[in-house]
């Protein structure tokens, strides 16, 4: 619990996601306040929070406002009933929405034109997992405001990073890493399906799950030091052999008769690489054909 004063806080949205973060903030002590279109559900968050069937009178008076909606243009129609900028001038908003970083500059050109501190931030986590240590938040903007709310805004993930000043970035990492993650889950599954197409239990090749989640890592730590230098030279293994061993996978999925979207990509894109020259070069020289269409 925050050993400081009880801050007066106000959640916008009573979805899973809004309701897990109304309730961490009032276990940490903190005073409350949420809402919803629906009353009904805002009623029901409990956990000590105190439910407003007027947004406006829910974010007044309160330091910090958090919105947790469906989306940007359902908070941006929210933000701009009549009298709320009024409400919220002065306070700082923490936009939890998930979006893009289009979404979060225009959230933040909203803010300064009406005089409100605004921090764009991206939750790592389940509603389940809010407040564990399982959760991550990153947060965009201001230094000065994130520092300011800090030690509130650990009551839903003590894991609570500051990006950059750039308004963008922590809608920037939050869909890097969901793509590394919806990618890479596509690809295990996909594997799963191969290997019961062949008559393998899928439970072995789950069971090696370190041997492809170690090639991964260390892949990813020589890509980093390669995009730095912006030099893709090795003598580990080129891209003439990784396309070699994806054509096997592609043709393996064919025969057995299973979707052969995903491994069919995966070819063309690194193909790609091949049809610009970079065959002799290692695995990473992809990223060089993805910086433009």
């Amino acid at each position: 619990m925050d050993t400081r004063s009880p801050t007066k806080i106000a959640v916008i949205g009573s979805g899973l996601m809004g309701s897990a973060l109304a309730r961490a903030f009032a276990a940490a002590g903190h005073d409350v306040a949420v809402w919803n279109r629906t009353p009904s559900k805002a009623r029901a968050v409990g956990g000590g929070t105190v439910a407003f069937e007027s947004l406006i009178e829910a974010v007044s008076g309160r330091a910090l406002v958090v919105a947790s909606v469906s989306n940007y243009a359902a908070c941006a129609e929210l933000l701009s009933s009549e009298g709320v900028a009024r409400a919220l001038a002065g306070k700082t908003l923490v936009q939890l929405t998930s979006g893009s970083p289009a979404d979060a500059r225009a959230g933040l050109e909203w803010a300064k034109a009406h005089g409100v501190d605004y921090l764009d931030a991206a939750i790592l986590a389940y509603p389940g997992f809010v407040a564990t240590d399982y959760a991550t938040v990153f947060y965009a903007g201001s230094r000065a405001i994130f520092d300011q709310h800090l030690a509130t805004l650990q009551a839903i993930a003590k894991n609570s990073v500051y990006v950059d000043e750039k308004i963008g970035s922590a809608a920037t990492i939050d869909c890097a890493i969901l793509e590394a993650y919806y990618g890479s889950s596509l690809a295990f599954l996909h594997a799963a399906a191969m290997c019961k197409a062949e008559g393998l239990d899928p439970k072995i090749f789950f069971s090696h799950k370190s041997s492809f989640l170690g090639l991964v890592s260390v892949t990813a730590d020589a890509a980093q030091g390669m995009v730095e230098r912006n030099d893709f030279s090795g003598d580990q293994c080129s891209l003439n052999t990784h396309v070699a061993a994806i054509e096997h996978i592609v043709r393996l999925s064919k025969d057995a008769r299973i979707s052969a979207r995903f491994p069919q990509e995966l070819l063309e894109n690194y193909k790609r690489a091949l049809s610009q020259g970079l065959g002799l070069q290692e695995l990473p020289a992809v990223f060089q054909t993805l910086l433009r269409d």
